[in-house]
């Protein structure tokens, strides 16, 4: 029997492409068609080979389609934009510009008032053991550490971002 391969290519590149492949993947199935339809040959006997072979092009087709909505489109290493961890310098310098400016802006506190907020905020202690700790009520702790905040929030408006 004698096929003509261009004809049979051609036909079937224009049904995978009327079907929505792109050229790349048509060319790509019709590939592996031909190679699994060869090895097909070799064990059975194949009566219309031009059907076979569209046939296995196109459940290839289907076959990758299914894969790909299943497991989502493949990225190529290429197209992979790894994002740097590291603060831009920008940022680094707004941090310690903002460091700096907290540091100002504690330091305009009493000092048990700022020991107060730093405990609270830094070392996480509750109300109940910084009160216990400096000999105030629970109620005196929580105003005085809501002020300060409210104070420094004023202080650092307008400044921070």
């Amino acid at each position: 029997m004698n096929i003509d391969w261009r004809k049979v290519f051609s036909e079937t590149k224009a049904m995978l492409l009327r079907r929505g492949r792109s050229a790349q993947d048509a060319e790509d199935y019709m590939q592996d068609a031909y190679l699994r339809l060869t090895e097909f040959a070799k064990r059975n006997s194949v009566t219309d080979v031009k059907a076979l072979f569209m046939k296995t092009a196109f459940n290839l087709s289907i076959d990758a389609y299914r894969a790909r909505e299943s497991r989502g489109d493949e990225v190529l290493p290429e197209d992979v934009e790894i994002a740097d961890p590291q603060p831009s310098l920008e940022a680094e310098v707004l941090g310690r510009e903002c460091i700096e400016r907290m540091d100002v802006c504690l330091g305009r506190l009493d000092e048990r008032v700022r020991q107060m907020v730093l405990e609270y905020h830094a070392l996480g202690m509750t109300f109940e053991q910084i009160a216990r700790k400096h000999g105030l009520n629970t109620s005196t702790v929580h105003h005085q550490v809501s002020t300060a905040m409210f104070k420094i929030a004023g202080w650092m408006h307008g400044w921070y971002p």
